[in-house]
């Protein structure tokens, strides 16, 4: 049976979060401490469909790396912005940041796998391997 999980390493292993509490998600916002980009997996039967919002991103910032059975999606953004008007007011903005996740692709065809990014959302084709049907064949020898 195939899945499609991401991946996280020590899993069983509880991490306290000091800024994973009410107060601080409504001063900063929702989605302020999450892990990162929101994904969306699709099971089509013969691939997985995965789809992540990455708004405002530029395709040459968004890496996809795999190694072995991780497959890790990172990307990274810094923008400054300055806006002056005739009152005297100036806005200067400066906004960076990183985000990175990983998945257990165990079960995927990795040459096969194929990226698109359009609209500010990363599409990836990850096709499921063929499986083998000499695994689950074998004798049963009688004594």
């Amino acid at each position: 049976m195939y899945t499609m999980m991401p991946y996280r390493s020590n899993c069983n292993v509880t991490r306290y979060n000091p800024f994973n509490d009410d107060w601080f998600r409504a001063f900063f916002g929702p989605g302020s401490t999450d892990m990162g980009f929101r994904v969306d997996v699709k099971d089509d039967g013969s691939a997985y469909q995965l789809s992540a919002d990455m708004p405002g991103f530029d395709k040459d910032k968004i890496h996809v790396d795999l190694d072995e059975d991780v497959l890790t999606i990172s990307a990274s953004n810094n923008e400054n912005r300055e806006e002056k008007n005739e009152n005297g007011y100036v806005i200067r903005e400066r906004r960076s940041g990183s985000f990175r996740r990983s998945f257990n692709v165990k079960g995927i065809d990795k040459e096969k796998i194929a990226a698109a990014y359009e609209n500010g959302v990363l599409h990836l084709t990850l096709p499921k391997e063929a499986p083998d049907p000499q695994q689950n064949k074998r004798t049963i020898v009688i004594n």
